[in-house]
């Protein structure tokens, strides 16, 4: 096994195969799509990746406020209007850097960035330069590589990814992962080693994402914060008193469920159910018959 793959391993839970696709990939010299839903370990496999490898790694997130200028950098107004348009007044931006530098330039929710902006790529990964008017040609680095993230559910301010630009990514598809790696990734996170909260935590997530009334679930992110919240409250409240303040095991439990989960579920438009009511339906579900559950500190 290689050093940057049994590295890489070792910091990631889970996700071999995507690992090392992707590893393979950005050693052939290929530009990447990434398509899955929030919190499927897309950022965390390339940061993992660029920090192992020494590679520089710059990320972007995408919306219509990322204008081509924003994108591959600008003149400072002020200096070109006194003594004009020279090098050493042009800014670059996140495009221009990562190919001069040689980084992993990660583009997250690339399919909201304007079509102007996207049309920039295209360019870049035909010809590995980039003509910059008053500045000239700037040449992209070996190691230069462009990772694009985008969520293929999301349908609210986003463009349409032109044939010409799919076609010059290489693509890889990422799920949601196996239930003892969920656990295992809100283990390490939250720094608990035990615990039925986890689980808990883990199992309400997986079922959101099979849940009838709903477009998409929760990622293991919902998980997370629902365990470091209830352990928080469960400081709190062991310290106040829990009948004092009006307090249950399962109320702590079930506010904290809601307060991780039900900003992060997504509605079919024909639900008659709110959010609230759904998270509420899982928990029960889950919570029967309901016991204290307590957390053990690693």
């Amino acid at each position: 096994m290689s050093l940057l793959l049994e590295t890489v391993y070792r910091r990631v839970v889970g996700r071999k195969d995507e690992i090392l696709m992707i590893i393979s990939a950005l050693g052939a010299g290929r530009h990447l799509f990434l398509e899955g839903p929030p919190g499927t370990s897309k950022s965390t496999i390339l940061r993992a990746i660029a920090e192992c490898s020494g590679t520089p790694f710059c990320l972007v997130t995408g919306n219509s406020d990322m204008t081509t200028s924003k994108l591959i950098g600008y003149f400072d107004p002020a200096e070109t209007l006194s003594r004009g348009y020279l090098p050493n007044h042009f800014y670059p931006g996140p495009l221009l850097q990562a190919m001069k530098e040689g980084m992993y330039l990660y583009v997250e929710e690339f399919n909201r960035l304007p079509d102007e902006t996207t049309n920039v790529f295209v360019t870049v990964m035909s010809e590995n330069k980039l003509a910059v008017p008053r500045l000239g040609i700037v040449e992209a680095h070996e190691n230069f590589r462009i990772i694009a993230a985008l969520n293929p559910l999301d349908d609210i301010g986003i463009s349409r990814i032109s044939r010409a630009l799919k076609d010059r990514f290489c693509s890889f598809k990422m799920e949601y992962q196996g239930r003892d790696e969920e656990i295992e990734i809100v283990k390490r996170t939250t720094n608990e080693v035990d615990g039925e909260v986890i689980e808990l935590a883990v199992d309400l997530a997986i079922r959101t994402r099979t849940h009838p009334d709903l477009k998409l679930g929760a990622s293991v992110r919902a998980s997370i914060d629902m365990v470091r919240i209830y352990r928080e409250a469960l400081r709190i409240a062991d310290d106040a008193g829990l009948e004092e303040i009006g307090q249950t095991w399962e109320k702590l439990l079930l506010n904290s469920a809601m307060m991780a989960f039900r900003n992060r579920i997504w509605l079919y438009e024909t639900s008659e159910k709110s959010p609230e009511e759904i998270v509420e339906e899982i928990f029960h579900g889950l919570r029967s018959p309901k016991k204290k559950v307590e957390l053990k500190r690693g």
